[in-house]
């Protein structure tokens, strides 16, 4: 039994010691390599522990490997490329010598690092990762991580980097503030809508192409020591800030023509367009002339060569920087929440539709262009289109005006303005055998249109209320005898009137409007007493008066 028990234990001692002395080496292709290097003799899946545990430096790439077990016995490396191999994973925990590892093109989805304090380079190009914990590696210097699947990386603990190649990724955001030492920066290829190196003052290559920069801060106040810059295909990148803007302009010249160097935020806002309201703002987002987070601005550049402009429906409640689409020749904003719009700059504008907004007034002096203009559905209580003499097309059906001037229309071959509280309308603009189509229904207090042929117009545009009456001169209009009895019940005084008049009536009165020889409406009242006309011309006008018994009119004159 003594020799029994004597030959279990020596040959446990015995196994145990040969498993010391050798490492596990499953992976043929990774003993092969061994084998080349000399480390190893025969393929068999162990190696000489005592071969391996001084190497410092180990090359074994593009051999094929997808498991480096064994590695963990390499206890003196300081130098590991395994790159352009199938590795899936890695353990280099018990490599704490490590200051150099090349494991790019793998198919690596996570990389364990917090045993490699030493760790000064770093390549992982090529691989699957999606994030990576640096926080322990303060010695890195140079970190290659491009063509990953990293959305963010945090570098904040690695204030010895000097050169940091992330390109190829998915990186949304990227905080450099604490890498002072940072020399060399590529990080093209990335969803990258802002970036600030203001204070990586080492600074001398920066790469950052093919991104969706929108601002990029270069103001570091060494420019000069910048010797390579990048930023093209960013295309709503509007402000560069730099240190110097002529010696920017003059040596980096790989910009889009979209970009601006400027040195300040008030010269970066010149170019830049003021879009309040988020709707707007997303609609053109959505349009692809705007990029990135809503922050009330778009760039310029990207708007004002626009000819047509659609946002239907989008829930705008402001259009505030329309006046940058300057090359703006088409505008649908119908169906809106607007209450103003201001095209006064948008002098190439010939078609402009916002139906069912919440205009109350609109000014359209400016837009001499204008061909064809659709408003209907809007609270409008009048319309000045004196300016657009080239006005083919309106619509101004569905609002609240009450007068209508278009004599100075004379391209004008179709209106719609049925639904209104129209009283006068002149259409005397010379082209009425040209008319296509003339609608005035539901206008019930609009007796007389004057127009240049009454016979023609009677014969030919019969979409008009029972009350109305086509016309040629104010006279006819007022020979029509409106209301006797109205016209009997009021009286004006003092007429002829210096300043201003008076109206004696016992009748309700529910509107008074004072209307030109031109049947054009000049000014209304809410008061019977002291009605002011200081502000016309002297000359005759007419004193429209309506009552819950009917309207009346009486000729004053104004001296």
């Amino acid at each position: 039994m003594k020799r029994i028990t004597i030959f279990l234990v020596l040959t446990i001692t015995t196994s145990f010691s040969l498993t010391a002395q050798q490492t596990y080496v499953p992976d043929d292709n990774f003993e092969a390599r061994l084998i080349d290097l000399g480390y190893d003799t025969v393929l068999d899946d162990y190696v000489a522990t005592a071969n391996i545990e001084g190497i410092t430096e180990l090359v074994i790439d593009d051999t094929e490997i997808s498991d480096l077990t064994g590695i963990e016995n390499f206890t003196a490396l300081v130098n590991l490329n395994c790159s352009y191999n199938l590795l899936t994973d890695i353990d280099i925990s018990n490599n704490t010598a490590l200051t150099h590892l090349y494991c790019d093109n793998n198919q690596l989805t996570s990389v364990d690092l917090s045993a490699n304090i030493a760790l000064t380079h770093l390549y992982c190009d090529n691989n699957q990762l999606t994030s990576l914990d640096l926080s322990l590696n303060t010695a890195l210097t140079r970190l290659f991580c491009r063509n990953n699947q990293f959305t963010s990386l945090d570098l904040s603990a690695n204030t010895a980097l000097t050169h940091l190649y992330c390109a190829d990724n998915q990186f949304t955001s990227l905080d450099l503030s604490a890498n002072t030492a940072l020399g060399v920066l590529s990080c093209a290829n990335n969803q990258l809508t802002s970036l600030d190196v203001s204070n990586n003052t080492a600074l001398t290559h920066l790469d950052c192409p093919s991104n969706q920069l929108t601002v990029l801060d270069v103001k570091n106040g060494t420019n000069t020591s910048i010797t390579s810059f990048n930023a093209t295909s960013n295309p709503n990148l509007t402000c560069i800030f730099v240190d110097d803007i002529v010696y920017s302009t003059t040596n980096w010249t790989e910009i889009d023509a979209a970009s601006t160097f400027v040195a300040t935020q008030a010269e970066c806002d010149a170019i830049m367009t003021y879009v309040p309201d988020d709707n707007f703002e997303q609609a053109l987002i959505d349009l692809g002339y705007d990029i990135g987070a809503l922050d009330d601005y778009v760039p310029t550049a990207n708007i004002e060569n626009i000819t047509n402009l659609e946002i239907i429906g989008k829930n705008i409640l402001d259009l505030t920087g329309i006046e940058d689409f300057v090359a703006l020749v088409d505008l649908n904003c119908a169906f809106n929440f607007l209450t103003d719009i201001d095209v006064s700059n948008n002098l190439a504008l010939t078609h402009l539709n916002f139906v069912s907004n919440q205009l109350v007034s609109l000014d359209l002096s400016l837009n001499t262009a204008l061909t064809s203009l659709n408003c209907r559905n809007n609270q409008l209580t009048s319309l000045n289109l004196s300016f657009n003499t080239s006005l083919q097309f309106l619509h101004c059906e569905n609002n609240q005006i009450t007068s209508l001037d278009l004599s100075l229309n004379i391209a004008l071959i179709e209106l719609h303005s049925e639904n209104n509280q129209l009283i006068t309308l002149d259409v005397r603009n010379g082209n009425y055998s040209n008319f296509l189509v003339f609608n005035t229904i539901e206008n019930p207090d609009l007796t007389c249109i004057f127009v240049d042929d009454a016979a023609y117009s009677t014969a030919n545009w019969t979409e008009i209320d029972a009350a109305s009456t086509f016309v040629e001169t104010a006279a006819e209009c007022d020979a029509l005898g409106i209301n006797d009895f109205v016209n009997s019940s009021f009286k004006i005084y003092p007429n002829p009137v210096k300043d201003s008049f008076s109206i004696q009536t016992s009748l309700d009165i529910t509107a008074i409007e004072i209307v030109d020889v031109f049947g054009k409406l000049v000014k209304t009242a809410n008061t019977t007493n002291a009605i002011s006309l200081s502000q016309l011309h002297a000359g005759v006008y007419f004193v429209r008066i309506h009552t819950l018994k009917g309207v009346g009119t009486q000729r004053i004159i104004k001296q």
